[in-house]
């Protein structure tokens, strides 16, 4: 994104925050080359495509930190929009846990996927 660009090519504030995120190992210690991420975006610019720019960063950057994988064990089946964004970069859904957790504005408890990426697999220049 060009600076004061939003992700629409529009003009937008100086300091205006469009997202973030962020990497850390899974578990330390034996899984550390397994890696976790945390994502959010600004209300005002969800379903513009920031997730998207924000999760190919995610792929290229855990690789260049020397992650071997990526594992999120937490992406919830009521989050349809998250559960598209990881397929649509190719995160693989590892793992399924029926009544995982009780979501405000889920009735009843909600489902859990695993999603997996193998950075290995990611081409030296991706993004580049």
């Amino acid at each position: 994104i060009d600076p004061g660009l939003d992700c629409q090519g529009r003009m937008s504030k100086p300091g205006t925050v469009l997202g973030a995120f962020y990497i850390k190992p899974n578990y330390p210690g034996r899984c550390s080359h397994v890696c976790n991420g945390g994502f959010i975006t600004n209300p005002n610019y969800r379903r513009m495509g920031v997730a998207k720019i924000m999760g190919k960063v995610f792929l290229r950057a855990a690789k260049d930190l020397g992650y071997k994988s990526s594992y999120f064990n937490l992406v919830f089946k009521s989050n349809v929009e998250s559960v598209a964004l990881w397929e649509s970069l190719g995160f693989e859904r590892v793992a399924v846990l029926e009544n995982a957790a009780r979501l405000k504005g889920v009735e009843g408890l909600d489902t859990a996927y695993g999603y997996r990426y193998d950075l290995e697999s990611l081409d030296d220049d991706y993004l580049l």
